[in-house]
């Protein structure tokens, strides 16, 4: 089950849907980068449409997966 997505998450989605329809860039380590200087730079008013989303996206997530708890496996 994947986990839900974090604001920055949403954010960065936001920001690939962007960059496909302008086509100026498909690398995605670049819009990565790209993205969290952006997230960096914002300050709280512009980041909630994308905490709130994140919100939302979390509660989804908790009734599709009620019984979903995260547990990270550990690689030796």
């Amino acid at each position: 089950i994947p986990r839900p997505p974090n604001a920055f998450i949403v954010f960065r989605s936001f920001v690939w849907d962007q960059v496909k329809l302008h086509g100026t860039e498909r690398d995605n380590r670049n819009i990565s980068r790209l993205a969290g200087d952006f997230w960096r730079a914002m300050i709280g008013p512009q980041k909630a449409p994308f905490i709130e989303l994140a919100a939302k996206k979390k509660i989804e997530h908790a009734k599709l997966y009620p019984d979903y708890k995260y547990t990270p496996t550990y690689r030796k």
